[in-house]
């Protein structure tokens, strides 16, 4: 004979089930980028970026049929607002991952907090060396400026630059790159070394200065596209005619259509382009248009997002199970390349590449390894 359950034993074997039962609420993403300022630009690509992905997402039926819902706030490349936009998405929102920040700046204002939420963020764009250290739940799948610096100097040596000129943006970013490239490069050829207040667009009293210096080689070291150009400009202006070389930054469609000829020639050494060609490219631009900065940011920001999912639907959606899946994770094959990343987070995998502007477009001479 079959055992009935009283009333409040039936009650209670409903509630453990139901408490067994996989959840089906949606799965919370936040964002944090400049959607809005100078460095918008980037911003507008890493979001669109992530919106592909999760939309795709979706479409296939979501992480473990769980919708994913993007929430997206503006860092204005602060870190005052990214760490406001931290809080807001940590302790209001409650998500369960962020894509951010972009700038170096606002991942590393953001981080403490989502550290202390235990929340994972992933920076597609951050490549400060400052961000290493940020926490044990802060990855990025764009490489170290420890790196960068180091094949930058390389680079200028191989090439007979003994004389660098560098202006500076007063930001953490561009404070960071300044410091590792002269400890790699050497304080002797450094000639020329000024550091401005972000967002300053007047540099000709300080090119009429630079002047009077013997130099062979200028680096615009800016946090936006918007500052580098005005150095540029302002540079080429006064009839200064010495090859420039910068980073990330400068791997911007937006610089070559401020600036024109004041970038020609001007050589950058970024990550590879990617995203350009193929069937990402083609939906992107389909959907976005072209992108603002350059189509490597989304793809960076698309496989951020790709690779959370993936650890997500094998190792679950807390956080230290996010983080943990993350660490183990042997390899990703994404739009960008194939990565893991170190016991600090860090990318593992993703090389640089030298690039210049010819004749308005930007156009890669050579891979650099970055192992």
């Amino acid at each position: 004979m079959k055992k009935h359950l009283s009333t409040s034993s039936l009650a209670l074997a409903i509630a453990l089930l139901a408490s067994c039962a996989p959840t089906k609420e949606p799965i919370k993403i936040g964002y944090i980028g400049p959607l809005t300022g100078e460095a918008a630009s980037y911003g507008a690509d890493t979001l669109n970026g992530t919106k592909l992905a999760i939309e795709e997402i979706n479409a296939a039926g979501g992480i473990n049929g769980r919708e994913v819902v993007l929430i997206a706030e503006d860092g204005r490349c602060t870190g005052a607002d990214a760490a406001s936009a931290a809080q807001k998405l940590v302790n209001i929102d409650g998500v369960i991952a962020i894509i951010g920040g972009q700038c170096s700046g606002e991942t590393l204002a953001a981080a403490p907090i989502a550290e202390a939420g235990q929340v994972v963020m992933i920076s597609p764009v951050s490549s400060s060396q400052d961000v290493t250290e940020a926490g044990d739940f802060i990855f990025r799948d764009y490489p170290s400026d420890a790196l960068k610096t180091k094949a930058m100097a390389t680079y200028l040596a191989k090439e007979g630059f003994a004389k660098m000129a560098m202006m500076t943006e007063n930001t953490d970013f561009a404070t960071a790159f300044r410091n590792a490239l002269t400890a790699d490069l050497g304080e002797e050829h450094i000639v020329f070394n000024e550091v401005v207040e972000p967002g300053t667009k007047d540099f000709r009293t300080l090119i009429t200065r630079l002047k009077a210096t013997d130099f062979d080689i200028f680096f615009p070291n800016a946090q936006s596209d918007a500052v580098m150009a005005a150095m540029m400009q302002q540079l080429r202006e006064q009839d200064l005619t010495q090859t420039a070389i910068t980073h990330d930054v400068g791997d911007s469609a937006t610089l070559g259509e401020i600036a024109t000829e004041a970038v020609e020639g001007l050589l950058v050494i970024a990550v590879p382009s990617a995203g350009e060609d193929g069937s990402f490219g083609a939906t992107y631009k389909e959907k976005f248009g072209e992108a603002q900065a350059t189509m490597s940011f989304a793809a960076h920001a698309y496989d951020a997002m790709n690779v959370l999912a993936k650890v997500m639907e094998t190792a679950g959606t807390t956080g230290t199970a996010i983080r943990d899946g993350l660490y183990a994770l042997q390899g990703h094959t994404g739009i960008v390349g194939t990565f893991h990343f170190d016991e600090n987070g860090d990318v593992v995998g993703i090389p640089y590449a030298l690039k210049t502007f010819q004749n308005g477009k930007i156009v890669t001479l050579e891979s650099i390894p970055t192992e």
